[in-house]
């Protein structure tokens, strides 16, 4: 049995930003050329979420480069995404498309690679958002127990940067494929970076859901918090589907 099974996608359409907070969420005033990072706003025709991990495209893909975020955060491969700069997005910031989708509804598959537009590669930093020494490479020795960082703009927790991008969970659960985390979360993250803290700063997933629920297998039986992809299972999943890309570190 799935983890998660009655938790709800963690992005919010920009009526929902409207109704909850009560005030825009990425300030009044346009941001224009922002840096292109983990745990930046996004805003695509599907609502507004939060960007993931930086790669490089490999094999055929060699020379691109490309960032995640969910896959139900986009509707179709070809569409185009922007950094949010406003709650409502009056004023967005055009980065690139989408180009490849995964199945939200299928275990582990809910993420997607955005191809980051030529003319704006020179804006993209590796670092996640609030935490320059993140990532490190992908988390692989990871198990429950572990710290875990987030970085995002869920509503609510949008509206400073300490609330933005110093919430710590704890690893509750994962199948090697998903997880669970208690910690806070909310609309909004959804696509969002989550790093292993135990795993010496690597890049661990990908956020997707957000709610609480009941697991047996867990930690904690009663869990509220994060669910998502695990990355090292996406890029091996999306390597299994001829889209090959190797993440971006800190360290080049």
């Amino acid at each position: 049995m799935r983890p998660y099974r009655r938790w709800v996608p963690a992005a919010v359409v920009c009526v929902v930003v409207l109704a909850l907070s009560g005030a825009p969420a990425f300030g009044s005033h346009a941001i224009q050329q922002a840096t292109i990072e983990p745990g930046a706003a996004i805003v695509t025709d599907a609502g507004y979420c939060t960007l993931s991990w930086i790669f490089d495209g490999t094999k055929k893909l060699a020379g691109e480069v490309y960032a995640s975020t969910a896959a139900h955060c986009v509707d179709e491969v070809g569409q185009a995404v922007s950094l949010a700069t406003t709650s409502l997005g009056a004023a967005q910031d055009p980065i690139g498309k989408v180009a490849f989708r995964g199945d939200p509804e299928q275990p582990g598959r809910d993420y997607a690679f955005i191809k980051i537009a030529s003319d704006d590669r020179d804006r993209v930093d590796p670092a996640m958002k609030g935490h320059p020494r993140i990532p490190t490479g992908v988390s692989r020795d990871y198990r429950e127990g572990d710290l875990m960082q987030f970085s995002g703009h869920g509503v609510g927790f949008n509206l400073t940067s300490l609330t933005r991008q110093e919430r710590v969970g704890v690893l509750n659960w994962t199948d090697r494929r998903e997880h669970q985390i208690v910690g806070g979360v909310a609309p909004g993250d959804s696509g969002g970076p989550v790093a292993n803290l135990s795993d010496g700063g690597t890049a661990f997933g990908i956020v997707a859901t957000v709610g609480v629920g009941i697991d047996t297998r867990a930690l904690t039986l009663v869990t509220a918090g994060e669910g998502g992809a695990n990355l090292d299972w996406v890029l091996a999943d999306a390597a299994a589907h001829d889209f090959t890309v190797s993440l971006r570190t800190v360290d080049g």
